[in-house]
């Protein structure tokens, strides 16, 4: 598990690095991935590169986020494309990952259905969302709602939900609905990043100014990646990680498959 959390710290500020060592256990469990492989989403490649040795295809509708891809050379082919059209023919791709990218956009209903028809029969579509928990176990929500400033806790929940740009967060149940409504069958479905996970990974966006400002200046968000220096947040990451499905778990990680 350390190994796991150092991964993504000596890259990411540590609030990220929590999630992302939460969803590189979760993907890294299912072995190699069938080819050709589509990455919905890809941003900046970073963490397909720490999960997986190479990708056919990244796609993101940001064409500057992929350049940095690009330079990582993970991924074999780049797409600049939007989700909801996918500039693919149908049945071309054997497995589809899609981490942390459906709750920022607005029509999932056409991202899941273009992702059924490009991927072929037999093919798995694997993706991580935020679940209607989310902003509940967020560590300054709990605080405030012990504290009895239900109002305060109210619009901080609302301006987080604006600061990450998530459009939707359901239940894990409305999620499987939305997936198997497409004509997926969900295979796998668990719950990670627990409360407590929950309320660290809030704490941690303030504790992280100075990746912000190291990131402004430098481009990077870990100016100088020396492990010693980061055995504490690497020990309370790990101590997370191996979560399994918790109760009121801020995240699902889903597998369906195209029968």
């Amino acid at each position: 598990m350390r190994d796991l959390a150092w991964n993504q710290l000596r890259a990411l500020p540590a609030f990220r690095s929590l999630v992302r060592a939460m969803e590189s256990r979760l993907f890294s469990q299912l072995g190699t991935l069938s080819d050709p492989v589509l990455d919905i989403g890809a941003g900046d490649g970073h963490f397909t590169q720490s999960v997986f040795r190479g990708i056919d295809v990244g796609m993101d509708s940001d064409r500057l986020i992929l350049k940095e891809a690009r330079r990582r050379g993970v991924y074999s082919n780049l797409c600049v494309s939007s989700a909801t059209d996918m500039p693919f023919r149908n049945s071309i791709f054997s497995t589809i990952i899609c981490n942390s990218v459906l709750e920022h956009i607005p029509d999932i209903t056409s991202v899941i259905a273009e992702s059924f028809r490009v991927l072929q029969h037999g093919g798995y579509f694997i993706c991580s969302v935020p679940t209607n928990c989310l902003n509940d176990n967020l560590g300054f929500t709990r605080l405030l709602n012990f504290l009895g400033f239900e109002g305060l806790a109210t619009r901080y929940k609302s301006w987080f939900a604006r600061l990450q740009r998530h459009f939707h967060m359901y239940s894990p149940e409305v999620w499987q609905r939305q997936i198997e409504e497409a004509g997926f069958f969900v295979v796998i479905h668990t719950g990670y990043m627990s409360p407590g996970a929950t309320a660290i990974f809030d704490l941690g966006h303030f504790y992280g100014g100075f990746n912000w400002i190291d990131h402004w200046i430098t481009g990077k968000w870990v100016i100088l990646p020396w492990r010693p220096l980061f055995f504490l947040e690497e020990k309370v990451i790990a101590s997370f990680i191996g979560e399994d499905n918790p109760p009121l778990a801020s995240c699902h990680f889903f597998v369906a498959k195209k029968m």
